[in-house]
């Protein structure tokens, strides 16, 4: 069964931990990084083009686990980052559950990057070690 490793880079260099990844013999192929670059123009407000809007104010819940704030984009005190199609997929492909996406989304939106290995049972411990001595944050397996 297929498993992915994610964690949380502060300023996403990920040199050390793709060399990491080499040393113990796992393949880079199975290694991604997304940033804030791949993010489209951030916007105050909530996740404009996904119809999500993430983050607190006192606008009321949208019914969809794990997303807070009105229906109607850029309303309220919500915070807003521009997760494009493209993008909104990447983030789907980690299997992130919709009580997360948020997380992650704030993540990019504070100029962080979210690293992912796309692994198996066997290799999940030893990855989430890797991540954890090469200094990324928030590792979750999914």
């Amino acid at each position: 069964m297929p498993f992915v490793v994610t964690g949380i880079s502060q300023d996403g260099n990920t040199a050390a931990l793709e060399a990491s990844i080499k040393a113990a013999g796992l393949s880079l192929n199975a290694f991604e990084v997304i940033g804030p670059e791949d993010a489209d123009t951030p916007v105050a407000g909530g996740i404009a083009g996904s119809g999500i809007i993430t983050g607190g104010g006192l606008e009321t819940g949208t019914g969809v686990p794990g997303l807070t704030g009105s229906a109607a984009p850029g309303v309220g005190g919500a915070h807003m980052v521009e997760l494009g199609g493209s993008l909104w997929d990447r983030l789907a492909d980690l299997a992130i559950p919709d009580d997360e996406v948020e997380n992650y989304a704030e993540a990019l939106e504070a100029g962080h990057s979210i690293v992912a290995y796309h692994g198996t049972s066997k290799s999940v411990p030893q990855l989430e070690n890797l991540f954890a001595s090469n200094g990324l944050s928030k590792i979750k397996t999914f």
